[in-house]
Order: C-alpha cells, then structure tokens, then sequence
C-alpha cells in the first residue's frame, strides 16, 4: 500500500481530503504529513450557510498532531477560502482540527485525558506543549461544556468555602447536592457570590425561585446573600457546620487549660480533637488520661459528644427536644466558650432542624474540598484564578468537555 494512503487512513481523513506526500526528516526526525484536496476540487460547502461554493485561494496551515510511533507528527494543508454569493470569502473549517487551533482534534482529545490524570504542567511537557497552550486548549472546552449544562432540576444546593492559595484568598463554590458536581465557583465569600450563583442559575435554564434548601455554613454573609438571591430556599445549618464550631470551642478550653496548669503533654492536641472512631489506641488512652485528670476538658468533650447525637434521631421532635437538653448543659458547663455556643445554637434554631425536612447536608461538599485540593496539585504553577476554576470545573463539575471530540483510546469522556 502507498503510505500517504495509509497516513490518510489512519488519520482518519474524509473525502475529498488526502494525503499527498510525507517526509520524515530533520533533528530530532519529525514526520510532516501534506494534507490536499484530491485533484479536480473546484468547490466546498461554504462555512457559513454549507452552500456549495467556488474556491477562492488557498493559505497554509499548520497543526500538531498525534504522534507516529516515537515521530512528532506536523499536518500541512493549503486550506481553501470559499466566495459565496451569500457570505463572501471564508476560509472553510477542515475536518481534522476546529476552527482557530494549532492542535488536530485527536491531539486535543488525548491532552484533555492527560489533564484529567496529571499535573498540568506534566501533561504539557508530555505532549511537548508549553503549558499556556494547553491552559487555552482546557479552557476552550471545559467553559463549552459547563456552559452548556442543564440546571432546570437544580433544586438543592450546597455552598461553602474554600482558599484558592496561601494570603487568605478564598473561592466561593456551589454544589448540586443530588448529584454532587460543583456547579459554579467564584472569588470571595461575601453575599454578592450568592447573587453571582442566582444570575448563573438563569444562565444554566434554572429558576433561583426553584430553590428549595441551601446547605450552609452560619456565615452571615451567606444568609444574607440566600435570603436575598434564593428566596424561596430554606437554610440548613448542618451537622458537619455544627460540629465544627463544637470542635473550636472545646479547642478553646484545651488552650485555656493550658495556659491554666503551664502547658498538656505532647500530642495532648491531636488527641482531643476529632471522633473518637478516628483515633489510634495510644491517642483515646490519651484523651481518657486528660480526662480524668482535667475536669474542663471531661466536661467539654462529654457536652459535643452528647451534641453529636442530635443527627441521629428518626424524627425532628425528637432532635429538638435532645438539643434543648444539650443546651441547657451547655449553659451550666461553668465554661465560657461552650455558653457561647449554646447562644449560637439557639439563633440558628430552626436552620440546623431543618436538617431533618430532608436529611439534607453539605457532606457531599467535603469530598468536593478534597478534590479541589487535588486540582490545586493539578493545576500546581497556575497563573491565574481562571486556570484554577477551569480546572476544578474539570475535574468535580460532572462535565463533558470532550463531546465531538474523536478518542484516541478507549476511554471515554
């Protein structure tokens, strides 16, 4: 067989493409194949309205390619510009590549699965791309594809936030809870991010209005932003958020009894923290010791192991009514930063019982923070906010970015 003919085979190329010659040469040895019409082409659909239209001229283009075998590959085309009666001259979109790329569309698909795996950085060093090249490539398809994404059924939300790097700079993200894609992420973590995601929600053919609940932290920007952008949506303060602020409190004790009794043996802080489940042998005999010989620390830990509890009841009545016993310890405690608590407890009332309306919180939103922290590695050496949020789309938001794309293996997006 002619090897231009098996070149054109295996690109694939459709008629009336072929190939017309190729050269492997130069150092290191770089195969170049020249990709022409077949001979006797006087007309091409034009790109505008698909008419069929005479040729006007030609201009060279040039595209990086697979490679063959262990050959950096280059395509060379003169590619026709079409003088339609109706749209003038166009260049005419060929079909190996989409239009404005430097990249043949299987390249593209083999460096967005690179990116999906490794750092981007690596990636680009092993396709043999600056980075910045394949920042635009991810960009170009992974925006395509989240804007493309259907939020009409959207009717549960998550919120909550997370640093984007060291100097306090934090990002706002949104997650269906359903589904657990991130929906949309945006910097800061004031009330505007709110109404940044209600605007977004129309873009994406939902309905702010449609939102039933909103899981979240007792921020009150984030209240307030809820309140105002998604009005018809309840705000539930749940466990995870709950927790967490019963985990700064005893914290708050721990330090104060330190300071108390001029400092707790080592490890003492990584042992009171945290469940008890989590903990390795030497770490809960540990937290029994300081117990026992610390009356504020038994008291602090036995008061957010009872309040745990809350979450596991069949029914809301039967929560609210644990939460007021909780509470009512808490403010008999003789510890300050437990009475505090209780006070927050008690404003936010309703929201963390709201919990059982649909058993609804923000956990899926902690497996999102981890793979976050995963596109942070990816996108190790970014530049920009857009790289970080591109790549985060990539890898949490769910999306397809390689739909029309050819794949080169047999993955699939």
């Amino acid at each position: 067989m002619d090897p231009n003919q098996l070149f054109a085979q295996a690109l694939p190329l459709p008629h009336p493409w072929t190939v017309t010659s190729s050269a492997l040469e130069g150092k290191p040895k770089k195969l170049t194949l020249t990709v022409d019409l077949v001979e006797g082409t006087k007309s091409l659909p034009c790109s505008c309205c698909g008419e069929q239209s005479r040729i006007h001229d030609r201009r060279e283009r040039r595209w990086r390619h697979l490679n063959f075998w262990q050959y950096e590959t280059e395509l060379i085309a003169r590619v026709p510009r079409t003088d339609c009666s109706k749209c003038g001259v166009h260049q005419v979109e060929v079909p190996w590549a989409r239009p404005g790329s430097g990249f043949t569309l299987l390249f593209e698909a083999w460096a967005l699965l690179l990116a999906r795996e490794m750092a981007v950085s690596e990636a680009a060093e092993t396709l043999g791309i600056q980075d910045t090249r394949l920042w635009r490539m991810l960009s170009h398809y992974v925006d395509k594809a989240h804007a493309g994404t259907d939020w009409s059924k959207l009717v549960r939300v998550g919120v909550d936030e997370t640093s984007r790097r060291k100097g306090h700079r934090y990002v706002t993200c949104f997650v269906d809870l359903d589904t657990g894609n991130l929906l949309y992420m945006t910097e800061g973590r004031d009330a505007a991010t709110v109404g940044a995601f209600a605007a977004e929600v129309v873009a994406h053919q939902g309905s702010p209005e449609a939102i039933e609940e909103v899981a979240m932290d007792m921020s009150p920007a984030f209240q307030s932003g809820v309140a105002e952008h998604l009005p018809g949506a309840v705000k539930v303060f749940d466990r995870y958020h709950v927790m967490a602020l019963a985990g700064k409190a005893t914290d708050e004790v721990r330090r104060e009894v330190a300071r108390e009794e001029g400092g707790l043996e080592k490890g003492a802080m990584w042992s009171l923290r945290g469940n008890k489940e989590r903990l390795k042998a030497e770490q809960l005999e540990q937290r029994e010791r300081l117990c026992r010989d610390y009356a504020k620390l038994g008291r602090a830990l036995s008061w957010r192991e009872c309040l745990a509890d809350a979450w596991r009841y069949a029914t809301r009545e039967e929560a609210e009514a644990h939460l007021e016993m909780v509470c009512s310890w808490g403010r008999r405690c003789r510890l300050e930063p437990i009475k505090k608590l209780c006070a927050t407890l008690k404003r936010h009332w309703d929201g963390i019982l709201d919990y059982y309306r649909h058993a609804t919180t923000s956990a899926v939103m902690e497996g999102l923070n981890s793979r976050l922290q995963l596109a942070r590695k990816r996108a190790r050496g970014y530049r920009n906010w857009k790289n970080f949020r591109t790549i985060a789309y990539w890898i949490a938001g769910g999306l397809n970015p390689g739909t029309g794309l050819p794949s080169p293996l047999p993955h699939r997006f």
